[in-house]
């Protein structure tokens, strides 16, 4: 691993790393700085203000007017260099990680898969804000397929006791979002979730999943005790998804789910086959306040994009056992 990362550091820094490196520690010496005077000047100005006998309504004021200002201002000069520097990082550093990865991948730092997300109804939960970017897609041999980091979020509205309104931000989904062709018209739709329920119930949470009103289609169950243990699965056709879910296909779910180490939920409809997988990361933004050649980061980047690339495989969807009608 050692000498693979080596040629790929070299590639990167080729590719604009090691000048982004320089630029991001002569920004945070710059930044320090600034804040060491920032912070300075107020905590003058109030000593100034007390040493000549000031209200305190006054020192407040001019306190709470100085630290405005001077927060403005770093949040100003942090988000202007951060805007350009991630720019650049997303534009030329992580292309060359991808590449690194699989010469076929191709990589989007702004297209979205939130239609895809929508489309998949693996979420049903409403959000009313989302960041869907970082988009990865490729072709292996016939299979089409992309992925890319979403986070979802709904909003609850409460009121406190006294009178105040409060505004509140839920996680629906934070990480990777894969979508690719499954060769077959599906005339329903099969729904798999991560199965909890019956993990920490037994049969009760069975029963608990038979009455999920959040799913169309009914609960079916299978013939795989591991994978009934991990999943949970509904269908609007249940003869289409007994097709699908093969044993073999069955079998390679679960050892997948084990690879990729997260809690991973599946959909088959629309022709298509979508796997979200809850990594809660944000892979691909560059730290301001920590080096951009830390090995162990590009080790969980490159893990990642070749659990996903490995979907394909894990999967088996180059084999065309289906051809479409």
């Amino acid at each position: 691993m050692e000498q693979s990362f080596a040629q790929l550091q070299a590639a990167m820094i080729a590719s604009n790393l090691g000048v982004l490196e320089a630029e991001r520690k002569a920004f945070v010496k710059k930044f320090l700085k600034q804040v060491l005077i920032c912070t300075g000047v107020l905590i003058g100005v109030i000593v100034l203000f007390t040493v000549s006998g000031s209200t305190g309504f006054s020192r407040l004021l001019v306190g709470g007017i100085i630290f405005f200002a001077a927060s403005s201002f770093l949040i100003i000069s942090y988000n202007k260099f951060y805007k350009n520097f991630k720019a650049q990082f997303k534009g030329k550093v992580i292309p060359t990680v991808v590449k690194y990865v699989d010469e076929r991948l191709d990589y989007d730092p702004t297209r979205s898969l939130i239609n895809e997300y929508t489309e998949s109804r693996i979420f049903n939960q409403r959000y009313d804000r989302h960041k869907a970017e970082d988009t990865i897609s490729g072709t292996f041999d016939s299979t089409s397929f992309s992925f890319g980091e979403i986070h979802t979020e709904y909003k609850t509205v409460s009121t406190d006791k006294n009178g105040n309104r409060q505004e509140s931000w839920h996680t629906i989904f934070k990480g990777m979002f894969f979508v690719s062709d499954f060769h077959k018209n599906f005339e329903g739709e099969t729904i798999i979730d991560a199965d909890s329920m019956e993990r920490f119930f037994g049969k009760f949470g069975r029963n608990f999943q038979k009455w999920n009103p959040s799913r169309a289609g009914k609960l079916v169950q299978l013939e795989n005790p591991e994978f009934e243990k991990r999943f949970a699965v509904y269908s609007t056709d249940e003869q289409e998804c007994r097709y699908i879910l093969s044993l073999s296909m069955m079998e390679r779910l679960v050892e997948m789910s084990k690879k990729i180490n997260f809690q991973i939920s599946l959909s088959f409809r629309n022709n298509q086959v979508y796997l979200a997988v809850f990594n809660n990361m944000d892979l691909f933004e560059p730290s301001v306040f920590g080096s951009l050649l830390k090995e162990e980061d590009y080790k969980i980047i490159i893990s990642m994009l070749r659990l996903m690339t490995g979907v394909i495989e894990d999967l088996n969807l180059n084999t065309r056992i289906w051809t479409k009608e």
